[in-house]
């Protein structure tokens, strides 16, 4: 058979491939390895080292005892977390702040980007793009800094201007009214990142090919219908994962910016479960029940995930993984 097929102009038969040992690539491709090995050594240390402390979670843990002499109590702290009205208070202030910023931000950044996508000066186009990227870069104690002294009730920049211009007869007190303050929360997060994933949307609007728009022209679509039918269906994988991405941090709320900003007059509202844990778990030496909080933080956020890819692919659209 083989001899038949060989007399067949142009036939080729593919030669067997043969599986390298890992030891003779790893002596062929020596300096390769050694290149991704600082790399692989922080993963394992940082990213798979910290899981062993997971066990804490399921013991009566103390530093002098250690893990080996600490008492297992199994569920005991997770029990204790669910019973808190503290805990539920926290749990639900990170869902209704984390949600808000995802149906606040979320559309906000493909706005944003659309309106880029469609400006003609390139100067001005640059200009948008640096200044709205360029709250992605700062951190948040910087953040709470910047706004702290813009709101403040005497000398604050934003109460001036609603006193001198508005007519406002009292300042405004922002960061001590636990509504305003939630709000305020929504506000900082879209601005911080709505450049930001703006450009991933405007690199995917780059990739679509200016024929589409040209055959849509030529068929006498205006701009808003390029926009519906050629954009956004163009850009609509990128939203999808994008969106399964932000669903797994509706329980992980942001420490950093309520943190620095938070006080005692808006716990009832901006007391997340980062700032709880950190309270209770650290300040307080209860180790495992900060951890076992954030076991249950990464295991909801992880079925949320799991959750909406499976949704979002049952509806014929290409999922996460």
């Amino acid at each position: 058979m083989t001899k038949e097929i060989s007399r067949v102009p142009g036939a080729q038969l593919a030669a067997p491939t043969t599986r390298i040992p890992w030891y003779k690539d790893l002596r062929r491709h020596w300096s390769l390895y050694l290149m991704a090995l600082p790399a692989i050594l922080a993963i394992l240390v940082f990213g798979y080292g910290p899981l062993f402390g997971l066990s804490f979670a399921f013991l009566d843990y103390s530093p002098v005892r250690g893990i080996s002499g600490s008492e297992w109590v199994g569920l005991k702290h997770f029990n204790t977390a669910f019973r808190n009205p503290f805990f539920l208070t926290a749990l639900r202030n990170t869902v209704i702040i984390k949600g808000l910023q995802t149906i606040v931000g979320f559309p906000s950044a493909i706005i944003l980007a659309l309106l880029l996508n469609e400006v003609r000066l390139r100067w001005f186009k640059r200009v948008v793009q640096t200044a709205t990227m360029l709250p992605y870069f700062i951190s948040w104690i910087v953040v709470a800094a910047m706004f702290r002294n813009l709101l403040a009730p005497t000398d604050g920049v934003v109460n001036e201007v609603l006193q001198n211009v508005f007519g406002f007869e009292e300042p405004v007190i922002f960061l001590s009214d636990p509504i305003k303050f939630r709000w305020l929360m929504v506000f900082q997060d879209t601005w911080k990142f709505c450049g930001f994933f703006a450009m991933i949307y405007l690199a995917a609007i780059a990739r679509i090919a200016p024929t589409l728009y040209e055959a849509a022209m030529v068929d006498g679509a205006n701009r808003w219908q390029q926009t519906w039918h050629i954009t956004l269906p163009g850009i609509r994988t990128t939203m999808v994962t994008l969106f399964v991405m932000l669903v797994g941090y509706l329980i992980i709320g942001s420490f950093e910016q309520v943190f620095a900003q938070y006080n005692v007059s808006v716990y009832s509202t901006s007391d997340i479960l980062e700032t709880l844990t950190y309270r209770l778990g650290l300040q307080q030496s209860r180790y495992g029940f900060a951890i076992a909080v954030g076991l249950f933080q990464s295991a909801i956020a992880a079925a949320l995930v799991i959750f909406t890819n499976f949704l979002v692919k049952r509806l014929d659209q290409e999922g996460l993984f």
